[in-house]
């Protein structure tokens, strides 16, 4: 007659025979599933590919496969493309890849190869070189709820200039982020040591800047709808200026923060406060962009001394803005043009 422990051992193997199997029957589906939806991917970007080519949009993917088994769903490409016939847009760049986990699949992270070959109407054919550069979205309905890219060593050149050519711009690096809760959204972007070639963007040389904005529209998923693609979209948004600043190599800078409108006619108005951190590193900064300016510039730091500090000790000017008309106080001082 068996013994107890020979018969709890039995059973003992028995469970981990079935456990085993069950275990395999697991891994088989699975790996069945993720093959499928692989199978799915794929047959999707190429029937996007397709819908792009009937509106004469040539969007590229080299090479397009699934991967990531097991933990990761994503795609792979060995060259990314996109021509816009039509408009004369062109953007050529190397390997792509974009995976999502399996226990997290609405956020999405990707990755992006240079060189890009940058071709646009109105400005020279540029190429543009990076250490690394990708992005993150986490997906939601019916937008997605964040979105942001970001950039290290970004170098742009012109395509077949001479040796020895200066590039045309140089950043350390970069981020531009989108986030929703409807119907707000906010829009956050910043870059550090930014050196534009002389006489690219003004006849003077421009020196190194750092800077930062953070801007909340009060009906940013309004702007979706509209079929603008330029400044005037704004039109009808009211928001937020959280911050928005522009600092130079020595610390020194400018911000600008407060509430905004901008009506039908583009017209902009709003409270603002201008911070204006080591006003003697903003003057001389500004004296080598505008050299013949020299009397304004002198006349606008002599009168920041008596302007009211902020608890830092900045000079802190406060501006308001009706219908485009500037004015401190009752002074009138200026306009801004309308969007």
């Amino acid at each position: 007659m068996p013994s107890s422990s020979t018969t709890e051992i039995r059973k003992s193997g028995k469970f981990l025979k079935y456990l085993a199997g069950f275990i395999i029957l697991l891994a088989i589906i699975y790996t069945g599933g993720w093959f499928y939806l692989a199978n799915q991917l794929e047959s999707r970007v190429a029937t996007n590919l397709a819908a792009f080519k009937q509106k004469g949009i040539d969007a590229t993917c080299d090479n397009a496969a699934a991967s990531g088994y097991p933990l990761r769903l994503g795609l792979e490409c060995t060259k990314v493309g996109w021509a816009d016939q039509a408009k004369q847009l062109s953007v050529v760049a190397g390997s792509f890849n974009a995976a999502a986990q399996i226990y997290d699949p609405m956020r999405i992270v990707s990755q992006i190869e240079g060189p890009a070959a940058v071709d646009a109407p109105g400005m020279v054919p540029l190429d543009i070189t990076w250490k690394d550069l990708g992005s993150s979205v986490r997906l939601d309905k019916p937008l997605p709820k964040q979105i942001s890219v970001q950039g290290n060593d970004i170098v742009v050149n012109q395509r077949n200039a001479a040796a020895g050519s200066a590039p045309i711009a140089i950043m350390k690096g970069g981020k531009l982020s989108f986030s929703t809760t409807e119907p707000k959204m906010n829009i956050a972007w910043s870059f550090e040591k930014l050196k534009i070639a002389d006489n690219i963007v003004y006849e003077h040389p421009l020196p190194e800047l750092t800077g930062a904005a953070d801007i909340e529209l009060e009906n940013g998923f309004a702007l979706l709808a509209k079929p603008e693609r330029d400044i005037t979209i704004l039109r009808g948004q009211s928001g937020l200026l959280n911050n928005v600043d522009l600092g130079f190599a020595d610390g020194s800078g400018i911000a600008i923060s407060g509430p905004f409108s901008v009506d039908n006619e583009g017209r902009i108005s709003g409270d603002f406060n201008v911070t204006m951190r080591n006003p003697e590193g903003v003057a001389q900064a500004m004296r080598g962009i505008l050299p013949g300016e020299e009397n304004t510039i002198s006349s606008v730091l002599q009168a920041m001394a008596f302007v009211p500090k902020d608890a830092n000790g900045a000079p802190t000017l406060p501006i308001t803005v009706k219908n485009g008309k500037m004015s401190v106080g009752f002074i009138r001082i200026g306009r801004l043009p309308s969007l």
